[in-house]
């Protein structure tokens, strides 16, 4: 069995080149929990992923969404990304922060937090920032400690985007981070998004997910990263366009999706993440449209896939949820 989640936010800015799209439509809070409610079913536990960005000024980036309060409840936990935004090298700022977003999940019932974003990956992600890893050693072992002194269902762990055999990344992360420390955490996060920017033929896209997966689990272990922590796909999707259809989208995601449960048990894959929920803007160019729902939160054959998984490969909750609409228009 495998939780499921999914990023709730909308894409507001080109993840390739980084600019800023315009007309993006409003987040509708009861609107979006409604379509979080049909997604996550009777799953046991649900994650609500959002991102924050530490600055030792205060929050550079702003919080998407802005608060997971609405969203949280019914088997439905935080994900709280603790991204390292800093301009400045500040590691003992970052860990005192990364402590305090534990209890922030604490409070919201639980949940997970991870430590830095995609730190692999230059500017403006975590990994051009100055002291990143410094930062990610010390948020680690503060949020770790804090989990412990809290006795809290926090999960913590950190993330990478995709890596190759060899990565430079690993042995970095082992060079900051303690073998004791790797030991603890609770998993270690993949963001991957097969055939969005780099094109997989259709027929090689199962085996390009296997590649991918064995070698991060490869990789990982051999710092020092125990096989039993689990690994969890933090972020994947595939954005529909003009020459993207809906229904591609729907047939890759079970694709992806499939790929991956056929190797949760050998790779004790035990959570994956949908990145997200709701288009930016559904008329916009295909980066803005990552959404399994279209900007008026009508759903596309994607939104009932991934449904479906859910239904079928998430431990249910021993008490049955209230009933709620179908129709999400």
């Amino acid at each position: 069995m495998v939780t499921f989640g999914v990023w709730p936010g909308v894409v507001d800015r080109d993840l390739v080149r980084l600019e800023t799209f315009i007309d993006v439509p409003p987040e509708d809070a009861a609107r979006t929990t409604t379509a979080l409610r049909e997604l996550a079913g009777a799953a046991e536990r649900f994650y609500v992923r959002s991102y924050r960005g530490y600055d030792i000024d205060g929050l550079a980036r702003p919080a998407t969404p802005v608060s997971l309060a609405p969203y949280v409840g019914e088997g439905r936990v935080a994900d709280l990304v603790a991204g390292y935004s800093s301009s400045e090298a500040d590691p003992d700022g970052y860990a005192r922060w990364a402590a305090a977003c534990v209890r922030e999940v604490a409070e919201l019932g639980g949940g997970k937090v991870q430590v830095c974003e995609e730190l692999n990956v230059g500017l403006p992600l975590d990994g051009g920032r100055p002291g990143c890893f410094d930062a990610f050693a010390a948020g680690l072992v503060a949020a770790l400690d804090e989990r412990d002194r809290l006795g809290a269902d926090v999960l913590v762990g950190f993330n990478a985007a995709v890596t190759m055999p060899g990565d430079p990344f690993w042995s970095t992360v082992r060079a900051h981070a303690h073998e004791e420390t790797l030991a603890r955490i609770d998993f270690v996060g993949l963001d991957f998004f097969p055939d969005v920017f780099r094109p997989v033929p259709a027929e090689g896209l199962r085996d390009a997910v296997r590649f991918v997966l064995r070698t991060f689990r490869e990789s990982a272990t051999g710092i020092g990263i125990p096989a039993r922590v689990p690994l969890h796909v933090t972020e994947t999707g595939w954005p529909t366009g003009p020459e993207h259809s809906e229904e591609r989208q729907a047939q890759v995601l079970g694709e992806v999706a499939g790929a991956v449960l056929e190797l949760a048990a050998e790779l004790n894959v035990d959570t994956y993440e949908l990145f997200g929920l709701r288009d930016g803007n559904s008329s916009g160019p295909r980066m803005n449209r990552f959404g399994l729902l279209h900007d008026d939160y009508t759903a596309k054959p994607a939104f009932d896939v991934v449904r479906r998984l859910i239904a079928t490969h998430s431990p249910l909750a021993t008490v049955s949820r209230p009933s709620t609409p179908a129709d999400l228009r």
